[in-house]
């Protein structure tokens, strides 16, 4: 009994399972080219879309910090959405009532505190949410007239309500130092 493939069984119909092996392989190299422009469709289109959402929400970030550099504490709350969780960096617990985030803030305009935006990062969650992530420094004037820096991080999540990006979400911690 021989061991070797039987190529005359692929002949013996004048060419015709030859001819559907054609057409079969025509098919597939249809499916790839159909599928690789899928693929460059959403690598050419899809990805500059998400990038201006997370430009336009991080833009929510930087008038909240104006905001906040203002001392415009009725600016500031309404920044956030009604139902916004946040964890401030000085607050012992959890703020959820507009009325509760206008009390911390009331106390940071008090105590002149200043923030600077540093680096950050940005993902969208979808095409009315993102989340951003990164880096600020607080700052309040001392005594002798030079200010008090406390490097911070954050993190936002930024949704689009009736076409304004608002706050959900904000967390707030003091940076921990590097180990050295």
């Amino acid at each position: 009994m021989s061991m070797t493939p039987n190529f005359r069984s692929l002949e013996k119909t004048d060419g015709y399972v030859l001819k559907e092996a054609n057409v079969i392989i025509e098919r597939r190299r249809m499916i790839m080219k159909v599928l690789v422009s899928a693929l460059f469709a959403v690598a050419v289109i899809i990805p500059p879309a998400l990038a201006d959402e997370r430009e336009d929400a991080y833009a929510g970030v930087e008038r909240w910090s104006a905001a906040f550099n203002s001392g415009d504490v009725e600016q500031i709350v309404r920044m956030y959405t009604d139902d916004a969780l946040v964890l401030g960096t000085l607050s012992p617990g959890m703020i959820s009532k507009p009325d509760d985030l206008r009390a911390y803030f009331k106390a940071a305009a008090a105590a002149e505190l200043q923030v600077k935006l540093g680096d950050h990062s940005a993902v969208a969650l979808a095409k009315d949410a993102v989340a951003i992530a990164g880096f600020y420094d607080f700052s309040r004037p001392a005594a002798d007239g030079q200010p008090v820096v406390v490097p911070a991080r954050f993190s936002f999540v930024m949704v689009k309500k009736d076409g304004i990006w608002k706050i959900a979400h904000h967390h707030s911690s003091v940076r921990p130092k590097s180990p050295q």
